[in-house]
């Protein structure tokens, strides 16, 4: 940085951050605990990845337990190989399961899906109302705020999308929640990217209840996107709905992808947007930072239409652009 760019800095705010980051750096030296060890081995395995994938899509996502059964024995038998990442405990349980699958499908499949839940339970609960409030109680109890997003992306019915939005309000009317997470994609189906302003249009109709429910309740709101072509339209659905009257009081969040060299324009709309609303008198609102999460479909994308991908192509460019939008 040069000394000019330096000098024009809030001091007060670079301290406060340097005492966050600290604060931040000394809860995590403790080291990680298992779950989340487990977790990082999966991911840093191609083959995990993909077993995983199979695993949820194909075991425990079925609900006739003969096609879960059927598609374990596929996935775990005999010549077929498990992830590295798997003890020594699950490769064995999942080559018994494999086996006996067929046999005793209402036995083993229940059993294959409770060891996955497990596994991943610290990060994937059930929407149950019993299961969910012990899993916020007990986050509450060790001073953590969960932000509760409901699994599955991009609908491909209203009927769908009107049981998503519902499902969503459901979780803000509820006394334990304080904090979720939407996409556009989710609450509306058969969106047209090229047909910005009716989108926007279409979805502020559908949202501005659900926001208002959240302003209501004293539930935060992160708007959040899954594939390029949803950026622009979040954006205008994002400063649309937090524009209008009833919600200038109402402070909520949107979520920005690192991956994408269009964040670094977009943080800048959010930021004019939000110095806008403040000098009105607005509350501030809040940008999530991530990495991005949908690569994989972004690249079939680009391969399927003969275009450049839309994120950026290497590791080492999105850490950059990550760090250059902190």
């Amino acid at each position: 940085m040069s000394e000019q760019v330096l000098t024009g800095l809030d001091e007060a705010l670079v301290e406060r951050a340097v005492a966050r980051a600290a604060r931040w750096s000394a809860a995590s030296a403790g080291g990680s605990d298992a779950a989340t060890r487990r977790l990082a081995s999966l991911v840093h395995d191609p083959d995990g990845v993909e077993f995983a994938l199979r695993f949820v899509d194909r075991v425990a996502r079925p609900d006739d337990d003969r096609v879960a059964a059927r598609e374990l024995a596929r996935l775990a038998g005999r010549g077929a190989t498990l992830p590295g990442f798997a003890s020594l405990l699950d490769r064995t349980m999942l080559r018994t399961g494999a086996v006996l699958a067929p046999r005793a499908p209402r036995v083993v499949v229940p059993l294959a899906r409770r060891r996955l839940r497990g596994l991943v339970g610290h990060l994937v609960v059930d929407a149950s109302h019993r299961s969910l409030r012990r899993h916020l109680a007990a986050a509450r109890a060790q001073g953590r705020r969960l932000n509760l997003n409901l699994l599955g992306e991009a609908v491909l019915g209203e009927a769908e999308a009107d049981r998503r939005l519902e499902r969503t309000l459901e979780l803000i009317r509820r006394p334990d929640v304080d904090y979720v997470s939407v996409k556009a994609s989710s609450v509306a189906s058969q969106l047209v990217p090229w047909d910005l302003e009716g989108s926007r249009d279409r979805l502020v109709e559908r949202l501005t209840p659900l926001f208002e429910a959240a302003r209501d309740h004293g539930v935060f709101v992160n708007l959040d996107m899954e594939e390029y072509k949803d950026l622009d339209l979040t954006l205008a659905l994002f400063a649309t709905l937090l524009d209008a009257p009833a919600l200038r009081g109402y402070s909520a969040g949107i979520v920005l992808q690192a991956y994408l060299p269009d964040s670094v324009s977009a943080l800048d709309q959010v930021a004019a947007f939000a110095r806008r609303r403040v000098d009105a008198g607005g509350a501030p609102l809040k940008v999530r930072l991530v990495k991005g999460a949908n690569l994989a479909m972004e690249r079939v994308d680009a391969a399927l239409h003969d275009w450049p991908q839309a994120p950026y192509a290497t590791k080492a460019e999105v850490d950059a652009n990550y760090v250059r939008l902190l």
